[in-house]
């Protein structure tokens, strides 16, 4: 008796736990992705670089903040996370050594973040491919684009050889 009962209840008390802890991050949803020629067309610049670390600054807007800001009617000075990279090669746009990404990383002045799913990770000393986005000056990547590892990007730097030898 105890185990039908057992049988009735164990699922009902399964699913009021998922309606109570809904999953805390959810996976970045990406179209199929683009291929070297269309990410080169689209892209603002694309470069080869070490990423050389992070930090918060103030100025810059998100876009998540900026809704928030809308939904919640309280206007915050947040700081939002950069990542620094020392450019070894740009295949499209810039020309400094050192280039910036904006992401969407947000602290607020409680101590609170904002963290987004299709943010990119990126590890000290470590080169990449980026395929950056937006601004020239305020410039965007994302998990939904081309950026990777430079050692899994040997398919990438042949396409952008050949789209870039004129």
């Amino acid at each position: 008796m105890l185990t039908s009962n057992m049988k009735i209840i164990a699922p009902l008390i399964i699913c009021f736990a998922a309606l109570l802890f809904p999953a805390a991050a959810k996976a970045c949803v990406c179209d199929t992705p683009d291929t070297v020629e269309k990410a080169f067309a689209e892209s603002t610049a694309i470069f080869t670089a070490k990423y050389i670390g992070s930090e918060y600054r103030k100025g810059l807007k998100s876009q998540a903040a900026e809704m928030d800001a809308e939904v919640t009617g309280k206007r915050v000075e947040y700081e939002v996370l950069v990542h620094k990279f020392e450019v070894s090669r740009w295949w499209k746009g810039g020309a400094s050594v050192v280039a910036v990404l904006v992401s969407d990383h947000v602290r607020m002045p409680d101590g609170g973040e904002m963290i987004s799913d299709c943010d990119l990770g990126f590890e000290e000393g470590k080169s990449y491919l980026i395929y950056a986005y937006g601004n020239p000056n305020e410039l965007s990547s994302g998990a939904c684009t081309r950026t990777k590892s430079l050692k899994r990007a040997a398919t990438d730097l042949r396409d952008l050889k050949k789209l870039t030898s004129h």
